[in-house]
């Protein structure tokens, strides 16, 4: 890696995410530049790069170095959020958290565009949004270039080409708020399944528990609107007002 620290240790990973220790130094997660010579890869790099040294939130990654052709972000705890009916407090919880990060990268105009459990991770006890390899801003002109997000987890507008802006992540933070109650994901299947599906007008699978209902009615409205249509969906700030409120 050109500028990267010339004495280490990769850990695991191959490709362009390395976890890697520096003569010294503490766990980091290094992300290359995979082509310099493909013209789309090259300035989503350096936006995903700008980016990190812009975003400075207790639930984004921690931006620790960088060089030519790789950043390096601290080391986050893998720990999986593939759990079923967990309690809505331990929802509302994780889900508070990730909403003030989304509050804050909504206000500097950017749209993460591929939020799912997948990209949640840990540190310690705050979960923590990461990988913003395909964020942008509304009017990003590369969004033309580039798939929008993961299809199981995007919203309506992004599958159907419409306009991506902060509503799109408010649809996959709420179907990512009930995948936590239920264990299911809202789309099952490879992604061509699931693009046959959704462009069939299949409904995602999961419902809202009953027990969300009677136990945090107020969490329960807030998933159920982030769902629908777009011009209706609550802003990140919202969920963050809401949640915060104590039953």
């Amino acid at each position: 890696m050109a500028g990267a620290p010339d004495a280490g240790e990769i850990l695991r990973g191959s490709g362009p995410v390395l976890v890697y220790r520096p003569a010294g130094g503490d766990q980091t997660v290094v992300k290359r530049l995979a082509d310099a010579g493909d013209i789309i890869a090259l300035r989503r790099f350096e936006r995903e790069r700008r980016f990190a040294r812009l975003l400075r939130h207790p639930s984004l990654p921690r931006l620790l170095a960088e060089g030519d052709d790789w950043i390096a972000f601290d080391a986050l705890e893998a720990r999986s959020l593939q759990h079923r009916g967990l309690d809505p407090a331990a929802v509302r919880a994780i889900l508070l958290a990730l909403a003030d990060a989304l509050a804050f990268i909504h206000a500097r105009g950017i749209v993460h565009r591929d939020i799912k459990p997948a990209h949640v991770l840990f540190r310690g006890a705050t979960p923590v949004l990461i990988d913003f390899g395909i964020a942008g801003t509304p009017d990003d002109d590369l969004q033309q270039a580039e798939l929008s997000g993961t299809p199981a987890w995007m919203a309506p507008e992004q599958l159907f080409g419409g306009a991506v802006g902060p509503a799109a992540d408010i649809w996959s933070f709420s179907a990512l708020g009930l995948f936590l109650l239920t264990g299911e994901k809202p789309y099952a299947g490879d992604a061509d399944t699931v693009l046959r599906l959704r462009r069939a007008g299949e409904p995602p699978a999961f419902a809202m528990p009953a027990t969300c209902v009677r136990d945090d009615p107020a969490l329960a409205g807030l998933l159920k609107a982030g769902l629908g249509s777009a011009a209706g969906r609550p802003a990140a700030a919202d969920f963050v007002r809401r949640l915060t409120v104590r039953r």
